[in-house]
């Protein structure tokens, strides 16, 4: 690693709260054992046994715990860590000058504070550090190193495979839906050779749309509700006057950004399962809001009842295996019935979802 990613690196440790809550309590204490010097009290005449003491409990374990692997992952180009006898000479000579640095905060307070021979045992106590921090800082800062690089290793092959997992679900979704459209228009050939037509022109732009809002693992609600109605307006083509949409859709949430293709699956499936078998056809009615501590998606349909078994065809048991994928079990997905409606159902804590910045 260079010099710069060394630094960045460094500081994203600082988060930690086993580095961050040593160090501030130590801040904490230096002020505090300040104070009655400042003060000229009678208690400034020893503060130097505060001092040591402060920096010798709370400051050399801070100080390990977050630089000590520094001089290890410090190899000027590209490799992850150094070798091990050069990062033994490396981290022997940082370990001395933090010791040296600290050895000099001690006699600097020995001399302000006036105390005879006080810098003398700052100074006894600087080398027994010497000898016994600098190899355990040695010790400390390889094994954190080693522990930590392996924990980031496992971390991105993690993360590349649930990238491969979103490409293969994406790559299997969107042919689904260009197949079942085509079948679809497949049959209005016959029927209306111009509305087919047309209808091929949507599913274009369609197919275009799908590969774009497709190719991010978050995107806006808003991009998917237009994403919806444009292949609504493709299946209406081929379902006419049997296919009635309404939606009750906050727009207050569309800037919410979320795994894509959440609502059009479900639509896709009332349209298959309950208005296309049913001769009368039906309405389809399509949900957005917050309830609670959750974000709330339904799609309702009349019509004929769809199958109530998640992984019963292709576009359910895609959507079910992303949103496990992106959230757990913070997000469920169910099917059921209510009313005369079926009802396609997602929930997803709120907590979980962030906004489009």
């Amino acid at each position: 690693m260079r010099l710069d990613q060394v630094i960045t690196y460094e500081k994203e440790r600082f988060r930690n709260p086993w580095v961050r809550v040593p160090m501030l309590a130590l801040a904490g204490s230096l002020f505090l054992a300040w104070v009655p010097l400042l003060m000229n009290s009678t208690a400034s005449r020893n503060p130097i046994a505060w001092q040591t003491l402060m920096l010798d409990v709370l400051a050399l374990p801070a100080l390990i715990l977050w630089v000590s692997p520094a001089p290890w992952l410090w190899t000027g180009g590209r490799a992850s860590h150094a070798p091990f006898m050069r990062g033994v000479t490396q981290s022997a000579l940082f370990s001395a000058g933090v010791m040296l640095l600290l050895g000099a905060v001690q006699v600097g307070i020995g001399f302000l504070t006036g105390i005879d021979r006080s810098w003398l045992k700052a100074l006894g106590g600087l080398h027994l550090g010497l000898f016994m921090v600098c190899p355990a800082a040695m010790l400390a800062g390889y094994f954190i190193t080693i522990w930590e690089r392996t924990r980031y290793a496992r971390r991105e092959a993690e993360r590349r495979l649930r990238e491969a997992q979103w490409v293969l679900l994406r790559g299997q979704l969107s042919p689904h839906v260009l197949f079942n459209a085509l079948n679809g228009l497949a049959e209005l050939v016959h029927i209306d050779p111009v509305a087919a037509e047309r209808g091929i022109l949507n599913l274009s732009d369609l197919y275009r749309t799908l590969l774009a809002h497709g190719s991010r693992p978050r995107a806006p609600l808003g991009e998917e509700r237009a994403l919806v109605t444009r292949y609504l307006e493709v299946e209406s083509m081929r379902l006419g006057d049997r296919l009635k949409v309404r939606w009750e859709w906050d727009v207050a949430l569309d800037d919410l950004e979320l795994p894509p293709f959440l609502v059009q699956p479900l639509v896709e499936n009332a349209l298959k399962h309950g208005i296309n078998p049913s001769t009368s056809g039906g309405e389809v009615l399509i949900c957005l809001r917050a309830e609670g501590a959750n974000l709330l998606l339904q799609v309702k349909n009349t019509g004929k009842a769809l199958p109530l078994l998640l992984g019963n065809g292709v576009g359910v048991a895609n959507l079910e295996a992303r949103l496990g994928l992106a959230y757990g079990h913070m997000a469920t997905l169910r099917l059921f019935s209510e009313d005369g409606w079926t009802i396609g159902e997602i929930r997803i804590d709120l907590e979980t979802v962030r906004r489009r910045t």
